[in-house]
């Protein structure tokens, strides 16, 4: 996840995407900062979605349209993160592991907070906020 107002990140390698992970992460996540409320921009992604997924009381979801990933500021992320992978050529998946790794720590706060702040979303939050 990450926050495009500060750029501040919270991210874990999991082995696979399904609700079990999800629950996980979700899990993670609302111990980083347990005395904030979280507003978490998702999209219709079947393991975000789920009734199974129990998420905790200082976290609510607000859900993208369906079949809109440019509203989604964590898709330009994962662009440029892919852009930045694509430079190298792992040939194991220990190499994968590290490189992903690498890449996620090369981008500081306020490179994500570029990427991923755009405008209609930071006039929203401002609104929210004041």
């Amino acid at each position: 996840m990450i926050e495009p107002l500060t750029g501040k990140d919270f991210m874990l390698e999991l082995p696979t995407f399904d609700t079990a992970m999800m629950q996980i992460f979700m899990d993670e996540f609302a111990k980083e900062d347990a005395e904030s409320l979280h507003i978490v921009l998702m999209d219709n992604a079947s393991s975000h979605t789920t009734e199974k997924l129990k998420v905790a009381e200082n976290i609510i979801f607000i859900f993208f349209p369906a079949n809109a990933p440019e509203l989604n500021p964590i898709e330009r992320f994962w662009k440029e993160f892919k852009d930045w992978l694509s430079d190298y050529e792992p040939h194991s998946m220990t190499e994968v592991s590290q490189l992903v790794g690498q890449g996620l720590q090369s981008f500081s706060e306020g490179a994500i907070s570029s990427i991923t702040s755009f405008a209609y979303l930071m006039t929203a939050w401002r609104n929210a906020i004041a």
